[in-house]
């Protein structure tokens, strides 16, 4: 029998099913299932990430739809400003040397536009041979028409109702990506650092006042030194100037109880309300000034005075020379410091004060945390709740406007000449909008309405303000834009709200909170009943798993196999930062079953070991590497093993089948029923509450275990005929039934070896069902098979005394084709041995014993091996199965061979020489095989003893 191969069927059965729609669903009268799909980045490409988030949302899918009801899985794409707008301005440089600035705005996004017609459907592609069952006709887009006129018209609405709005305000500013970014957006990471403690002269005094900064060019920006009012060091300094270093600028010591702590570093404290958060808090307190230091690129300006013009790390360095020099540095400390970078280019973000469009929060706060609080919202795991409410409890205004080109363009329009200091480009363009400019709204929300003329003047010089919104503004509306909102379609009425959001951890604050917030402020309902929070994939190590690292790897490959070139940022765990992988073809089922039988629904993260084999043979410059993934190994394993047991027990003998109903009264029959309807029922409420690792553990378990080691081999006489017609009739209408029943409960899971096995089947037996398609067919009921705890119990004793016999048979080295010549059970209780007894030909057959004994009482011979399970005694003769002498002779040598290595590793470890030169993994790797020796040496001994 040829094992499973995957890739033939996956496209096969793909395509019958996007051709005939059996993704597609129209509003009806039953009860919908509906998700939105997190929309990936047009420029992203498929990780492991994607493959479990998107195949746990598929799972949900598949199973409701074969629920019966009306599905409905919304795909698409997110425009992902400042990713997609970085691809191209880089392949502009790259291949004309120029800059968007050069080619200006509208040619820019001509540009993008393009690039995302062209590139921006290949993660589409990939998630079609993930086997999602999205409705693709429903494919949306952050920036088509109809979701443009929603981000437009909620902005305009936000903006009338005083909840956004614009200011000056102190923002991360990212001087690679030249633009705003919303606190959510920054990723903190600990570096090495210093403190360095630097003297301001005290006016008018011989004295200094020492302050400690991580960041010393900041200085330059610096209103004042803050000090505690209660700080018995500095009280007769309150009120008083002092000299600002290098540019001598005199500046307030003034008191600010909230800013300056007594207990910390000098308890006085420089105050640069440009660049600081604290401190521009201290300055709105005090209404001290607030300077900017930097250009947008991130180099010094003007007000850095002999300092303008170079970047942050040059000016560091001239600043700490100059206060050296000038005998104003008292000392530096060594630390480590936690710094923003950005999320997109890892630059170091900055405290930038500038003119940005924020949106008011604590309103909508509100709004999220009521839902939330009143059960609306219902979050799995629990635990997560926490989260989205602690959040919720320090969440800022969020900054949404970001100075790139591509993206929804603020709909707010000024006046040139109210406002002549309005910064153009030599094309027109506006550059740069004063805060004070009055804001000029469209006539009306439409997405091409625009302005006319200035209300107050009348000019029909306007321009449009430059800046486009945060990409989370157009994501949190997701939910609403691609069911139609605004407008009032059928498909908003019958699937909103969506039934589940499944996501990571990571955006809960970015985007789970933030559509609540829109569909309680909008359509006063909430986006989404559950929200299914998952784990993050993580390597053995602990680490998130990228390709940039050089521990991940694409689930493409995965899935179809073949070569991929990494290239990582540097090395990992002795693997080189360059090379080439080779992947074994896992098929889409192997990388589906692995994945989600880690996925619990708890969301635990999912590490995954990888294991790495050098090849010798290549002759290139790269090292090459094959790759084989355990957890995937186990889904391709179970594929071949029901892809064999179908085709090689199932359909072969079941050609001449005919239905002969459930009536059987034989105990195996009447366990396999009984099993269906508990497998049934686990399933079904594994899923609903999102364990689907359960699923794949029940499923596994009942396939491999009960049904094939156990089930078809006992029924293997019966099938072939040797216990009567109408035996095998009902063996083989339960191992039918069951096959059928299996490839239903696991075809959310593996679509694509179910539907195959699934056709097969119904070609085999057309009067099986009537559905045209696995996918389309009914969940099974558990109320078809009947349940039997007694009989159960029965055959699961049955099943643990051939599991003990087979142990006695490895244990005492009983070859595996060698028969057992007789075994004897002692079952105390009267009615348990009848019912045993009718097991006894299953028992035997699977464990190559030729007389079975069945008493209530046994006294134990010499040479017999005993095992006790629950209230049966097993009995094992071995006189005349092994020879006794030759086998104590074996176990002796290998005793006394073990005796000797423990006696050398003992030897070692007591030698304090050794233990403390050796290296600390190695001393620790010799304390291990001492305890394995030993464990192994104490069992050689309890076998020896039993032959004595």
């Amino acid at each position: 029998m040829n094992s499973y191969t995957p890739q033939e069927i996956e496209a096969k059965w793909y395509r019958f099913w996007e051709e005939n729609q059996l993704f597609h669903e129209v509003p009806d009268q039953r009860e919908h299932y509906s998700i939105v799909i997190p929309p990936p980045n047009v420029t992203g490409a498929l990780h492991l990430g994607h493959a479990l988030n998107n195949t746990i949302q598929d799972v949900l899918m598949r199973f409701h739809r074969m629920m019966q009801f009306n599905t409905c899985w919304i795909p698409g794409t997110d425009h992902a400003g400042i990713a997609t707008q970085s691809v191209v301005e880089r392949e502009l440089y790259k291949k004309e040397g120029k800059t968007r600035h050069d080619i200006g705005r509208q040619a820019l996004l001509d540009r993008i536009w393009k690039w995302k017609d062209t590139y921006g459907n290949r993660i589409i592609d990939q998630l079609k041979k993930l086997g999602c069952s999205c409705d693709w006709q429903r494919t949306c887009f952050t920036m088509d028409e109809h979701l443009s006129s929603a981000v437009r018209i909620v902005f305009l609405r936000l903006f009338q109702e005083g909840l956004v709005y614009r200011g000056k305000r102190l923002i991360n500013w990212c001087p690679g990506c030249r633009t705003a970014l919303s606190n959510d957006e920054l990723n903190y990471k600990e570096i090495p650092a210093h403190f360095w403690h630097i003297r301001y002269p005290v006016q008018g005094t011989q004295e200094y006042i020492v302050v400690a900064t991580t960041r010393p060019e900041t200085m330059l920006g610096d209103t004042a030194v803050a000090v505690n009012s209660k700080d018995e060091r500095y009280q007769k300094w309150i009120g008083k100037t002092c000299v600002l270093p290098l540019l001598n600028r005199e500046i307030p010591i003034i008191a600010d109880d909230l800013l300056a702590d007594p207990t910390k570093g000098t308890g006085a404290v420089k105050v640069t309300p440009g660049h600081d958060p604290n401190d521009y808090a201290c300055g709105l307190r005090n209404h001290l000034p607030m300077i900017n230091i930097l250009n947008e690129d991130g180099t010094l300006n003007s007000n850095a005075g002999p300092y303008q013009g170079l970047s942050i790390t040059n000016a560091r360095q001239k600043v700490v020379a100059d206060l050296t020099a000038q005998g104003l540095l008292l000392k530096i400390e060594d630390m480590q410091h936690e710094i923003a970078h950005c999320y997109r280019s890892d630059d170091v973000v900055e405290p930038y004060l500038s003119d940005q469009w924020f949106v008011k929060m604590a309103p909508l706060v509100e709004l999220a945390k009521k839902a939330v609080l009143d059960k609306e919202v219902t979050f799995f795991p629990e635990k997560r709740a926490e989260d989205y409410l602690r959040w919720l409890e320090q969440t800022p205004d969020w900054c949404i406007s970001r100075q790139i080109w591509w993206g929804h363009r603020i709909p707010i329009w000024y006046c040139q000449d109210c406002n002549p200091s309005i910064e153009l480009a030599a094309n027109g363009e506006p550059i740069r909008i004063p805060g004070n400019a009055e804001p000029i709204l469209p006539p009306s929300d439409a997405v091409q309405s625009m302005p006319t003329a200035c209300p107050k003047c009348g000019s029909k010089r306007l321009v449009q303000d430059p800046d486009v919104l945060d990409t989370w503004f157009s994501s949190q509306l997701w939910p609403l834009s691609t069911l139609g909102w605004p407008q009032q379609t059928p498909d908003l009425a019958y699937y909103y709200p969506t039934n589940v959001l499944v996501t990571a951890r990571d955006i809960i604050a970015l985007w789970v909170a933030r559509m609540v917030m829109m569909g309680m402020k909008f359509r006063n309902q909430k986006p989404f009943h559950h929200v299914f929070i998952h784990g993050t994939i993580q390597d053995e190590h602990g680490d998130i798993m990228s390709k940039s690292r050089g521990n991940g790897f694409d689930p493409v490959k995965i899935i179809e196999g073949g070569s991929d070139q990494i290239r990582a940022s540097k090395p990992f765990h002795g693997i080189p930062a360059e090379r080439i992988e080779h992947y074994p073809t896992y098929g889409c089922d192997a990388l589906r079953f692995g994945l989600m039988s880690m996925c619990s629904g708890q969301g635990q993260d999912i590490r995954i070991l990888v294991q790495r084999t050098e090849r010798t043979q290549e002759k290139d410059a790269l090292k090459h590497y094959d790759i084989e993934i355990p957890l995937f190994e186990e889904g391709k394993r179970f594929c071949n093993k029901i892809w064999q047991a179908a085709n090689g027990v199932i359909f072969k003998n079941c050609q001449d089948f005919a239905h002969a109903g459930f009536n059987s009264q034989s105990m195996e029959d009447i366990y396999l029923m009984d099993r269906l309807h508990q497998v049934i029922q686990i399933a079904t409420s594994a899923l609903k509450e999102y364990r689907i690792g359960e699923v794949c553990t029940e499923l596994y378990h009942f396939f491999w275990d009960d049904f094939c080691s156990w089930y078809l081999e006992v029924v293997k006489p019966r099938l072939w005929g040797e216990q009567g017609e109408e035996s095998k009739r009902y063996a083989q209408t339960m191992i039918v039934e069951s096959l059928d029943v299996f490839l239903r409960l696991l075809h959310p899971i593996m679509p694509f070896v179910t539907e195959e096995l699934w056709q097969a089947l119904h070609t085999l037996i057309p009067s099986l069902h009537t559905e045209r398609a696995c996918i389309k067919a009914k969940w099974p009921d558990p109320q078809r098979f009947p349940a039997n705890p007694s009989v159960r119990n029965t055959v699961d004793l049955s099943r643990e005394i051939i599991y003990a016999i087979n142990n006695i048979r490895s244990e005492q080295k009983v070859k595996p084709g060698q028969k057992l010549p007789k075994a004897i059970l002692a079952v105390a209780n009267p009615e348990m041995l009848m019912q045993l007894n009718s097991l006894i030909p299953g028992i035997c057959k699977l464990t190559k014993v030729d007389e079975m004994v069945l008493c209530t009482a046994f006294e134990k011979p010499g040479h017999t091996a005993t095992r006790m399970v629950k209230d049966v005694v097993i009995y094992i003769p071995l006189e005349g199965v092994i020879d006794f002498a030759k086998e104590r002779q074996k176990l002796q040598k290998e005793i006394s061979q073990l005796q000797q290595q423990i006696e050398q590793i003992e030897k070692k470890l007591d030698n304090t020489e050794y233990t403390s030169k050796a290296p600390g993994h190695v001393v620790v790797r010799e304390r291990e095989r001492l305890a394995e020796f030993k464990k192994t040496l104490q069992q050689l001994q309890q076998e020896l003893n039993a032959l004595i």
